[in-house]
């Protein structure tokens, strides 16, 4: 019996493939030679990174070694390991035809039983409707558009396996994949023929598919012969084969490996061609992955620095291992402005280039030379496969106006898996694309950019295939938001997921002693060494101006907190953890267990804000009050960038011990107000400890700074109160990108101060308490409601961005929760309660006790006004003003003041050109005036 392709796709019997399998031949011919590829792992060096036109999952657990590649991960926990191919794809047509063939070994201990061990090809993943991004994610474990597998299994025989339908167990912070072969449903229709090895045992052996689709009927046939004699050792037919096979993603597959053995498969001489093979190399990841960019003006615009990170994939000891930097001038001709050199373990190259001139848009370059080893074995430089990254660094906003998006929690799965926009939220491409059409001038990443345990579980030890982990996950980020980051500058902190925490209370790196029964995480510190977490900075902060202070903790762990000086903006850039104290060791009467008080008895708001507990502690108060003296001659506003609110914004049912009930609760339908909440006091927030909270408060209202943040999974916007409601200034907390961990404020409005913030406003709103007494007046806030929105599981936990708008002709700050849905080319809107408007002076909201005599200024100056005392006296507010006379307001009628004044671009620690001491209120209407003489402007500016 024989099947034979339609006429247009016949070819003379002798190039037919004859699959012989007991008594039956089937005939078919080999395509043509189509949008060809071809593994060249002969031609690669010895390294992690298996090329540009490949993903690994997990990057751990794939090497090119001596020509070929091999999986390193056999372990039955970690199954059905997968390489995909990503420049080229099945695509669906009336007609055509496609052949893939790959020789496979064992990495190693080829004399082993491989019971339950298989390898082969994944084919048919994802497909047209599903972004190639997540469609390379698929691995371990099957679920919705996740292909079909064509396998050869461990006694030489074909395994057909739907990777579609999906088996128990499917997790949910992390996937499970610990499924064996047999767990799989096999492919409905494929039918298996063939012993084999048989007697001979394991050894070398092609696998060759071929697919055929003409008049609608789609036909598969696949092959395994011995490499050594050419014997065939099995078939397997699909005749019809799934529609799904010939649409989408093809990727090498090998599921644990050889008894006694860490290793999984080798594969040589992969190729995939035909008429059905789409290509695009502009699919391709790597070297350069991805970067990220800021441009600090400190001195000035036409002399800023440029601080690039260029984001590389984990080369090997023979790859190049240097990158330059290529900057465009004013006529578009490119010139080297840098060179950088690899980085291991965070894989990167850092460039500083200095005189950048911050008025104009400068095109960048980063260019890599790779080296391929020649037929020698020896590796040289390769010039023609020079690969070139593209980007520009954007000019400051041509006008005095400035849009910042705020980005953190990038969750990519949250349970319910399946291979497409319904189960996974990577790559965000809808936030990206929302974010774009805010028309960002900088981007605000506050934190979260990885969770440790995302989709796949955290690997912490050894430390080398912890930080390939990160990597793997941090990539995630880079190819969601990477073409955002080539064209803008942004700003990336650090949160406790980064560095592989739940929560992370930074001690100033110290680990406490145990005093009984608590977790590492609790006992403060990190967890991870120092070597791992100055990776993760140095993906994320090392394009930041360097820290203020000492660059590193005691245990050797790198600071960042530092400030930049950008497009008429100054901001200050927090590390919120690093610094803070261990509730658990320093709150002890509270029983505190993962930032929650266990004991029944304890009021955190009397007892939790004990002596000697430290929120941001001495270097960054310290960097605050610099930089909040301090005044570029460029900066028109200031803002605080951090990871998380100063204030608890979160209520849990009346009987919970803490949070970890609120994911499993039911979700509020639109306008339902959830009753019986009480207010959080979740140390982890930073309205712990008190004091701490209030110092940083008070240095951010003295600087006339907004604060922006992420962390909480609940967009809010709140005024800070310390000694009265209001009396501070204002915060946003962008919604969560996507979380699992969903939070909400239903507070008992009996419980509020006053009236909610205007009629109609929702009673969440006004001014209330936080769980630690803390002043705060709630403007806006984005609840988890049953939205409706398919997948829920993502749009009920109001997931979105926040969007920042700076307008100095109007002296207003604009503040937006975006829901992640909401297009806004497409009229789409904020979440309820915004935009949030205020004003630049509204920083400040102490009600003046008195004024103090006229001052008149000489064009624009900055002011300071201290309130004189036996420790050197309160800086009360620094200020700059473009009138021409001012009574400056102070909040205490008796007290006694000094006025100081420079001009702008004065730096912190530098002396004031001026001053005034011993100054006291006067009346309304009192004639005493002051005039601030100061000197010209230094350079003419």
């Amino acid at each position: 019996m024989q099947r034979f392709l339609p006429r247009a796709l016949r070819v003379p019997a002798a190039a037919l493939l004859a699959l012989v399998a007991g008594c039956q031949v089937l005939s078919i011919e080999a395509p043509p030679a189509r949008n060809v590829f071809h593994s060249d792992w002969a031609g690669v060096t010895d390294r992690v990174w298996v090329g540009p036109g490949h993903w690994a999952n997990r990057l751990q657990d794939w090497r090119v070694e001596d020509g070929g590649l091999v999986c390193v991960e056999a372990r039955p926990r970690f199954g059905f390991r997968t390489l995909h191919l990503l420049t080229h794809w099945l695509e669906p047509a009336e007609e055509g035809s496609f052949r893939s063939t790959v020789r496979i070994d064992a990495a190693e201990g080829a004399g082993g039983d491989r019971a339950g061990s298989a390898a082969g090809l994944l084919m048919g993943a994802g497909g047209a409707h599903v972004d190639h991004r997540l469609t390379s994610q698929v691995h371990g474990s099957p679920a919705e558009d996740g292909g079909h597998l064509l396998l050869v299994g461990a006694d030489g025989r074909l395994v057909a396996l739907d990777f579609e339908r999906p088996v128990d167990g499917g997790g949910l912070w992390s996937m499970k994949t610990d499924h064996a072969l047999g767990d799989l449903r096999p492919a409905e229709g494929a039918r298996v023929l063939g012993e084999g090895f048989g007697a001979g045992g394991p050894r070398p052996v092609e696998l060759e598919v071929i697919g055929a689709t003409f008049d609608g009927n789609r036909t598969v046939t696949a092959a395994v012969r011995d490499v050594g004699s050419g014997a065939v050792l099995s078939t397997a037919t699909w005749d019809p084969a799934p529609a799904g096979l010939f649409d989408g993603a093809v990727a090498l597959v090998s599921h644990r490996g050889p008894a006694g053995s860490a290793r999984g498969y080798r594969f040589e001489d992969w190729t995939l061609a035909g008429e059905l093979v789409a290509a695009d190399a502009g699919r391709s990841f790597g070297p350069i992955a991805f970067v990220h960019y800021a441009v600090d003006e400190a001195g000035g615009p036409e002399d800023a620095r440029l601080e690039l990170t260029a984001q590389s994939v984990p080369l090997g000891a023979e790859d190049t291992l240097v990158a330059s930097l290529e900057l465009a001038d004013g006529e578009g001709e490119f010139a080297q402005a840098a060179t950088a050199s690899f980085t291991r373990g965070s894989a990167t190259f850092h460039f500083t280039v200095d005189g950048i001139d911050a008025r104009r848009d400068t095109p960048f370059r980063v260019r890599y030379v790779p080296r391929r080893i020649d037929a020698a074995g020896a590796a040289v430089l390769d010039p023609a496969a020079t690969t070139v990254y593209e980007g520009v660094v954007a000019a400051r906003p041509a006008s005095e106006e400035m849009t910042i998006a705020v980005v953190n929690c990038q969750k990519s799965f949250t349970g319910d898996l399946r291979w497409n926009e319904g189960g996974l939220w990577f790559p965000h491409a809808s936030v990206a694309r929302h974010v774009a059409a805010q028309e960002p001038h900088l981007l605000y990443f506050a934190g979260d950019q990885i969770y440790e345990g995302d989709l796949t579980p955290a690997i912490t030890r050894p430390i080398e295939d912890a930080l390939l982990d990160y990597l793997h996950k941090w990539y995630r980020h880079g190819w969601s938001f990477g073409e955002l980051t080539r064209r803008l500058p942004s700003v990336v902190v650090p949160d406790d997921h980064d560095v592989y925490h739940g929560n992370v209370w930074g001690n100033a790196g110290v680990r406490e002693p145990d005093p009984g029964g608590l977790t590492v995480q609790d006992r403060g510190g990190y967890k991870m060494p120092p070597a791992f977490v100055n990776a993760v900075h140095r993906t994320q902060v090392e394009h930041l101006p360097a820290p203020h202070g000492p660059a590193a903790l005691e245990n050797g762990i790198t600071t960042y907190h530092t400030t930049l000086e950008w497009g008429g903006g100054s901001f200050a850039i927090l590390a919120d953890r690093m610094f803070k104290s261990p509730p658990a060791v320093v709150v002890t009467e509270g029983k505190v267990r993962n930032g929650w008080y266990q004991n029944p008895d304890f009021d955190p708001v009397t007892g939790a804000d004990v002596e000697g507990a430290v929120l941001l502690g001495e270097a960054q108060l310290s960097m605050l009050e610099d930089w909040g003296a301090a005044w570029p001659a460029d900066a028109w506003f200031k803002a605080c960038l951090s990871q998380t609110p100063f204030a608890n914004v979160a209520t849990i049912p009346a009987a919970a011990t803490s949070g970890n009930v609120i994911p499993s609760l039911k979700v509020p339908q639109p306008g339902e107000y959830v009753v019986g909440d009480k207010r959080a006091a979740d140390m982890d927030s930073n309205g712990w400890p008190q004091s701490g909270r209030q110092a940083a408060v008070r240095r951010l209202r003295a600087a006339g700074a907004f604060h922006l943040t992420g962390d909480q999974h609940l967009g809010s916007t709140l005024r800070y109160g310390v000694d009265e409601f209001d009396d501070a200034g204002f915060v946003l907390s962008s919604p969560a990108v996507a979380n699992t961990w969903p939070r909400r404020w239903f507070p008992d409005p009996a419980r509020r101060d006053g009236d909610a913030v205007g009629p109609g406003a929702p009673d969440y709103t006004g001014r209330y308490l936080d769980g630690f007494g803390n002043r705060m007046t709630v403007l806006a806030v984005a609840n988890p409601r049953s939205t409706g929105l398919e997948p829920t599981r993502l749009n009920d936990r109001a997931p979105g961005y926040g969007v920042v708008r700076v307008d100095r002709a109007r002296g207003e700050v604009q503040l937006e929760a975006w829901p992640r849905h909401a297009d806004p080319a497409a009229g789409g809107a904020p979440y309820e309660g915004w935009p949030v408007r205020f004003g630049l002076e509204d920083a400040d909201g102490r009600s003046p006790a008195g004024r103090l005599p006229l001052v008149r200024f000489p064009g624009p100056t900055v002011v300071q006004v201290v309130r004189e005392g036996e420790d050197g006296g309160e800086v009360l507010y620094t200020r700059l003003t473009d009138r021409e006379a001012l009574r400056l307001p102070v909040f205490d009628a008796d007290a006694s003041y000094t006025v100081r004044a420079s001009r702008p671009g004065r730096k912190g620690g530098d002396p004031w050109a001026w001053s005034r001491t011993l100054l006291r209120v006067v009346p309304a209407g009192d004639p005493s005036e002051l005039e601030v003489t100061l000197p010209p402007p230094a350079g003419g500016r």
